[in-house]
């Protein structure tokens, strides 16, 4: 059958794909998950080929321009799961297709290419001619001889290394080559990012699962086996050995010739996680895929999946798309990491995404933590998911023993002298006495968090941004950490012009300045996002503080959570109340996580480990329940809080935010998006179920198309909730001001009908963008 036409999921904002002639010079070239080049309006832009409809509603198609690498095409799988990503998420199809894709080849880059030198004849013949070779040819003999002793045949080696090697030049190959001895062939150049982490790599000895490993373990190879979708809650405390329970999870998936699928919330988790699969999967070739990698390595990686020759993928949120085949088992390790969820369009949940993924394909998926979201406990208390609980570490060690430090007002002392108080400060001491190791933990980067006019109370904020300017005093700047503007610190204050400015607020290079001063023989070692910004800097400082190079390290985020450092006997929480009363719901489940997956960086050797963690409220009920480890308390209390208010898991959210450069337009469009979304608060629809949800059946949910409309209709008290318009909590961004309103339904079903029948409503009017966020993870 001719096909003719070809429906295409294009790269732009809308929901739904646009029908294409399919030229003859592309007839039976073109296949469905091709990308393409095509026009749409007055331009070119890539799309993808999702299938081919017998007629078009159109009359005169315009022809399809270009087909795009035929050698880069997704397969049914994807463009199934892309295709409910863009419905539930509402996002255009082509976006999240194009999304799952490197941004090299997204670009259309060429991956890059390098010469080596293939001997053309057998060793023994390159050894007897190279002792055939006069003295003016000694260069040919190096160069032969170094070539007659590499395994392989026929024997091939990087052409630079060879010249180097045989200390020659260009023109001794091109004497060999004319002789018919070489010849010379250009090889794709894709190099392992994480090489250095395979040298070194000793034989593994085998730990001894304790009982509730070894139940997991059984639970889990018995879903691989059946080769069935199900969905696992693994709740281990910190240092439980989930690790370990992933491991013989995917050995059994590589022994049946299957493939294995590993999410990380941090990147700089990653490095040591590489370390620790190929240290107990020596024998499966791994990928890694995260956005620290340059465009070029993660093509390289992205083929090494594609073409089947990674047994193992490893990487952060964007991974989720990774066409990985016959993949036979999931991993989402700390699955309650907010992280995963995107915040630029399309803004997607990779933990979600995975178990949709796990159950479009029917195979096991593992959510992993310490501290697990309570979607997620919910979910399992629902028997949605299977629970597995490890409720004790894997070590000789119990948790650490934790202490509550209340904080006073000099711990914002401008010199910093606050900051560590009088019981951690002891603790530090006696850690470097015994040369053991102290990890500081404070989500807060640069120096000073805000500059002040003592005179007038003037702070100093961003031009573009209604945030305050941070001091990094290394910089010798002040800048805004969400669009980046920075400014020279001025002597007086721009208002009242007095001299007397005050640098208030903390962050972690105040911090080292401050250790500096009380332990100067200490080596301190600061990790945050201005100190760490390549995948190989990250790398080799963790490595330095796991060899004991550092005494102290400081960092945020990148060093909360999964890192085992064995000398690691103190934590110091410096500042638990970040987080805790930001306007946001989740607020006290995430100051819990916070404080459970610190601590637990702690007594993972030989030592017992200890935690201290100042505060400011030592009494709220979250931090009260991190320090007893009851884990079940605070999720019964943040249950009664929520199911009253219908929030997340009792309810489910949609935010939309209007954003523009005029206030006034932006908030006039507030005002009418909300009056429309008001008036059909009534409506909803049962399509776009997510999976990780409570209402997610065990098996595969329907694929919604984007435009299968109303199929149901909730009226009443249980309909939507319409929250605002109101300003957002953080008003302007990069000169746009921001105006939020929160949905709130009982079921994503109610939530996508009210959507829908206000399509039109919500449609952006010029000036004004309207992004919508489903299931948000951030209420700024």
């Amino acid at each position: 059958m001719v096909r003719a036409i070809a429906e295409v999921a294009v790269n732009v904002p809308l929901r739904r794909p646009f029908h294409y002639r399919v030229p003859d010079a592309l007839v039976g070239r073109l296949e469905r998950g091709h990308r393409v080049l095509v026009p749409f309006g007055p331009r070119l832009v890539t799309g993808v080929c999702v299938g081919f409809p017998e007629e078009s509603a159109v009359a005169k198609l315009k022809p399809i321009r270009d087909l795009l690498q035929p050698d880069c095409r997704f397969d049914a799988h994807i463009l199934e799961l892309t295709r409910w990503v863009a419905s539930y998420y509402r996002a255009g199809w082509g976006e999240v297709l194009e999304a799952a894709l490197p941004p090299a080849i997204r670009a259309g880059k060429a991956e890059p290419t390098r010469r080596e030198v293939v001997a053309l004849r057998s060793s023994d013949e390159m050894r007897a001619e190279a002792e055939r070779f006069g003295p003016r040819a000694q260069a040919q003999a190096r160069v032969l001889r170094h070539l007659a002793g590499l395994a392989g045949s026929p024997a091939r080696e990087d052409r630079r290394a060879l010249l180097a090697a045989c200390q020659t030049s260009a023109a001794t190959l091109t004497r060999l080559e004319a002789s018919g001895w070489v010849t010379e062939d250009a090889v794709l150049d894709r190099r392992d990012p994480y090489a250095g982490e395979a040298r070194g790599i000793a034989p593994r000895v085998e730990p001894q699962l304790n009982i509730d490993q070894t139940v997991a373990v059984a639970r889990i190879v018995a879903a691989i086996d059946a080769k069935e979708f199900r969905p696992f809650l693994l709740h281990g405390v910190t240092g439980s050995g989930k690790t370990e329970v992933y491991l013989r999870g995917l050995r059994r998936v590589l022994e049946a010739g299957g493939r294995g699928l590993v999410l990380l919330p941090e990147i700089a988790l990653t490095p040591q996680t590489v370390r620790r699969f190929r240290e107990g999967l020596p024998d499966a070739p791994t990928a890694v895929l995260h956005s620290m990698l340059t465009p070029l390595e993660r093509t390289g990686q992205w083929r090494e999946i594609q073409e089947g020759k990674a047994r193992l993928v490893i990487g952060a949120r964007s991974a989720i798309f990774a066409p990985v085949p016959d993949l036979g088992l999931l991993v989402v390790d700390e699955e309650h990491e907010s992280t995963y969820k995107q915040e630029s369009s399309p803004r997607y949940n990779a933990r979600d995404i995975a178990v949709m993924r796990a159950s479009l394909l029917g195979v096991p998926i593992v959510l992993g933590s310490a501290t697990p979201s309570l979607e997620s406990v919910h979910n399992a208390r629902r028997g949605k998911y299977e629970l597995l609980e490890l409720p004790r570490r894997a070590t000789t060690h119990d948790l650490p023993r934790v202490t509550v430090v209340p904080l006073e007002n000099s711990f914002y002392q401008p010199d910093g002298k606050g900051l560590i108080a009088d019981p951690l400060h002891r603790l530090v001491l006696e850690q470097l006495r015994e040369r053991e190791q102290t990890l500081l933990y404070l989500n807060r980067r640069g120096f000073s968090t805000y500059l002040q006019c003592l005179q007038c109370g003037f702070v100093f904020e961003c031009t573009h941004c209604s945030v305050s300017l941070t001091f990094h005093r290394g910089a010798g700047e002040l800048r805004c950490h969400y669009c980046g503007h920075s400014i020279v610190p001025p002597r007086d204050c721009p208002d009242c012009h007095s001299p007397r400015l005050r640098r208030s607020g903390v962050g972690t290079e105040k911090v080292v300045s401050e250790l500096e001063r009380r332990y100067p023989d200490a080596r301190v070692l600061r990790l945050d996002r201005d100190t760490v910004t390549t995948h190989g800097a990250l790398r080799e400082s963790l490595a330095a503080f796991a060899r004991g190079d550092y005494d102290i390290l400081v960092g945020t985020q990148m060093v909360a959570k999964g890192h085992d450092f064995p000398k690691v006997s103190l934590v110091g929480i410096l500042l638990a109340d970040t987080g805790l009363h930001f306007p946001d719901f989740r607020a006290a489940e995430r100051t819990f996580q916070l404080i459970t997956q610190v601590s637990g960086r702690a007594g993972r050797g030989r030592r017992a480990g200890r935690v201290i963690v100042q505060t400011f409220s030592p009494e709220h009920y979250a931090i009260r329940c991190a320090v007893a480890s009851d884990f079940r308390g605070l999720c019964e209390r943040e249950f009664d809080n929520r199911r009253v208010l219908s929030y997340p898991p009792f309810g489910r959210l949609a935010k939309l935010v209007l954003s523009g450069g005029d206030e006034a337009k932006v908030s006039a469009e507030g005002e009418r998006v909300g009056a429309a979304l008001r008036r059909n608060a009534t409506a909803g629809s049962t399509s776009g179920q997510s999976p990780a949800d409570d209402d997610a059946a065990a098996s595969a949910p329907r694929i919604a198309a984007p435009s299968d409309g109303l199929l149901a209709v909730l009226r009443g008290e249980g309909g939507p909730q319409i929250l605002g318009p109101a300003a957002a909590p953080i008003a302007r961004i990069q000169d746009r001001f921001r105006v939020q309103i929160l949905i709130k339904a009982p079921t994503p079903a109610a939530i996508r009908a009210l959507l829908d029948q206000s399509d039109d409503a919500i449609r952006p009017r010029k000036g004004v963008e309207i992004s919508i966020d489903i299931d948000p993870q951030s209420m700024l």
